[in-house]
């Protein structure tokens, strides 16, 4: 397949090495990539002074892109430097992509299944891109570069090949604003624009005489060198043979020093996470920080990055939620547009990271159940205390069952001996005594019968035994009402609300978004209560106040604990998670990500935050005792004692009974005055007489 390439055959070809075999996702596209080897051929070397020219600035492309996934995007094929590079990029022998952004309507099919395979395969951890600028066309390429997303991959490397006219323009365009390693390698004019005839030689009179056309000027861009803002930097200026040997370092780090650069932070209160006081009441209008965890993180990266910051809340108010045609409201909404750099404490989410992006998590805060302490079951009901209600039951129907078997065995007994036999009331007050351990008064005379009993008497012993231990703990220990762990818990509650504060953020989309039943039920019936409000409604008894673990510990306890550090609430043993953790939200393709996180893993490593976090909360309670005056109330303190002397209260249940076992021998007696036959009244009197 001979011939230059045919600007019908689509804008991308996929080189896979010398042979420019098709490769990986993008053969569908239907190019002859195969041609892209032909065409270089084809295309001769150039001799002379170009020639070698060209090669050189093909092995210094080559020589900051080593190792990476390759994109050259060129604006013409028939240039010098795009066959020569191309040429020594195809015999290093690595993957190259190479796009020609004439061809380009980006709204096409086509440049869809280019955009789904431009960057690689994922594992690769280093993607370049050259770009050969030509003047007339130079907005086209920076338009497909904003197609295709360079300003969310920071990471990046880009290498621009041109003329020198326009190295500061192409350096400090909007669209590589995030980009950390750019480079112009600018030529003369003249040697830049040369274009080669296939099958040609030079002539002497096209070598080029004058030495400032053999020399090459290598552009670098700080981005915030220039007090803050970026500047193009002149990195080297000599021949292409001597920067060879150059120890310049074409791409310095530059994310150690931001040079007082300022930042723009969102952020919403969030004690003791972030805290700060409202310079003035209206959305969007600066803070001044207060003493808190993230302020402290914030401060020490802002002193050892060099850079300053300017605090604000989002116009809404909000932590961000959905919105109508993919856009977010609150602080994702804001950096989502690009209206701020970062943002604190902000929750994980899978939607919420397609619109930001986010740094290291540092915290996992859960959603808990805060209620009462479970109250003190009455003592009345002590007696039947020990045992569980199922246990009772097979208990109950055991001693019937003994009474019944052993009435049909003395019957049997009876009618084959002739003797007298049980009735089956004696025979069930015979079971019920051995229950008791009461002496028995009428034993069986058979062998079966006695058999019966001693099994039962040894039954009734150990049932006996276990109930008379579990009493003594009871009476002496009293138990307490099963708490509150659960949703369930909370549902199966007879009379019971519960509430939350107001429903934002991931705690809205953690119950919105939930399929669970029985957290859509928790949501239905729902009642909203600030902190203060939430606290009053718990101290009423029966509800169940749902928070976020860390506001319980700050903002509640608070208010509810006395100077002994009781609190007269219980929080749920089970915790629900909220997403994927807290971490700092920032905008698209931010460039000094990768810098914050590495610091925030090292201060998590030696446990600075924790040790932060917990100064944070001692000194907001400190605060918070200091504003009532010392005037704290022992709000719920439990008694200990390791002995105890039993008293009425202990005992109440016992009473009852015999009051209760009264009341019944009256009933009994009642019914048999008024159902006993009236005859037999005058015959007992006669008796008696």
């Amino acid at each position: 397949m001979g011939g230059p390439i045919r600007q019908d055959e689509g804008p991308i070809k996929l080189v896979d090495g010398p042979e420019g075999q098709v490769d990986g996702p993008l053969e569908h596209v239907g190019i002859h990539v195969g041609q892209l080897g032909t065409y270089v051929d084809r295309m001769g070397s150039p001799v002379g002074h170009v020639s070698s020219s060209m090669e050189q600035v093909g092995v210094l492309v080559k020589q900051h892109t080593s190792g990476c996934h390759l994109v050259l995007i060129s604006t013409t094929n028939h240039s010098s430097v795009f066959s020569t590079i191309v040429k020594q990029l195809m015999e290093e022998g690595e993957g190259l992509v190479v796009v020609d952004v004439c061809q380009g309507n980006f709204k096409e099919s086509r440049w869809l299944d280019l955009l789904h395979g431009i960057w690689g395969d994922a594992r690769l951890t280093c993607r370049a891109l050259v770009i050969l600028l030509n003047d007339t066309v130079t907005s086209l390429t920076f338009s497909f570069l904003e197609w295709c997303g360079i300003s969310r991959r920071p990471e990046v490397s880009v290498i621009m090949v041109g003329g020198r006219e326009r190295a500061k323009d192409v350096l400090l365009h909007y669209t590589l604003r995030n980009t950390l390693n750019i480079l112009c390698i600018a030529l003369h004019e003249r040697e830049y624009n040369q274009e080669p005839v296939l099958g040609s030689r030079l002539t002497k009179e096209d070598h080029l005489s004058d030495r400032e056309e053999k020399q090459v000027w290598v552009y670098g861009r700080c981005l915030y060198c220039n007090e803050g803002e970026a500047r193009v930097q002149l990195l080297y200026q000599g021949t292409l043979s001597s920067v060879f040997q150059s120890s310049i370092n074409f791409f310095p780090k530059q994310m150690d020093n931001m040079f007082g650069h300022t930042f723009h932070v969102v952020t919403l209160l969030y004690i003791p996470f972030i805290n700060y006081e409202q310079v003035e009441q209206q959305p969007g209008s600066s803070l001044a920080p207060r003493d808190s965890l993230n302020i402290r993180l914030l401060e020490t990266f802002a002193t050892k990055l060099n850079f300053t910051y300017k605090l604000r809340e989002p116009w809404d108010r909000n932590w961000g939620t959905p919105a109508s045609g993919g856009n977010w409201t609150g602080i994702v909404g804001t950096l989502q547009h690009q209206q701020a750099d970062f943002s604190l404490d902000l929750t994980i989410t899978a939607p919420r990271s397609q619109v930001i992006d986010y740094s290291r998590f540092y915290n996992y805060d859960t959603i808990v159940i805060v209620s009462l302490k479970p109250t003190l079951l009455p003592r009345s009901l002590a007696l039947i205390r020990p045992f569980e209600g199922q246990l009772w039951i097979v208990v109950i129907i055991c001693a019937s069952v003994v009474g019944i078997i052993m009435w049909l065995i003395q019957e049997a007994w009876a009618w084959v001996s002739s003797r007298r036999g049980f009735n089956l009331v004696s025979a069930c007050f015979a079971s019920l005594e051995i229950l008791l351990s009461a002496p028995l008064t009428d034993v069986p005379i058979n062998t079966s019968g006695r058999v019966l009993v001693g099994l039962w008497l040894l039954a009734s012993f150990i049932i006996n035994s276990a109930y008379r231990s579990s009493l003594v703990a009871n009476l002496f220990i009293q138990s307490k009402r099963p708490p509150v762990n659960t949703f369930h818990d909370i549902l199966r509650q007879n009379g019971w609300s519960w509430g939350s504060p107001e429903l934002q953020g991931t705690f809205f989309l953690f119950f919105n978004q939930s399929t669970d039943p029985e957290i859509q039920k928790i949501l239905k019936n729902m009642q909203i209560y600030d902190i203060k409000e939430g606290g009053q409604r718990l101290m009423a008894g029966a509800f169940s106040y749902l928070l976020l673990k860390t506001q319980f510990s700050v903002e509640l306890a608070r208010l509810y604990t006395d100077q002994l550090g009781n609190t007269p609430f219980y929080v749920g043993t089970t915790e629900y998670p909220i997403l994927g953790g807290n971490a700092w939200g920032f905008r698209q393709g931010a460039p000094f990500i990768n810098q914050i996180s590495r610091m925030k893993q090292r201060l998590i490593e030696a446990g600075v935050l924790k040790v932060w976090l917990d100064q944070v909360i001692t000194a907001d309670r400190r605060l918070s005792r200091s504003q009532r005056d010392g005037n704290d109330a022992q709000l719920y303190t439990e008694v200990s004692v390791s002995q105890q002397v039993l008293g009425l209260d202990h005992l109440q249940g016992a009473f009852y009974l015999l009051l209760l076992g009264y009341c019944l021998a009256l009933l009994n007696l009642l019914a048999e005055v008024f159902t006993y036959p009236s005859h037999h009244f005058p015959h007992h009197e006669a008796n008696l007489g």
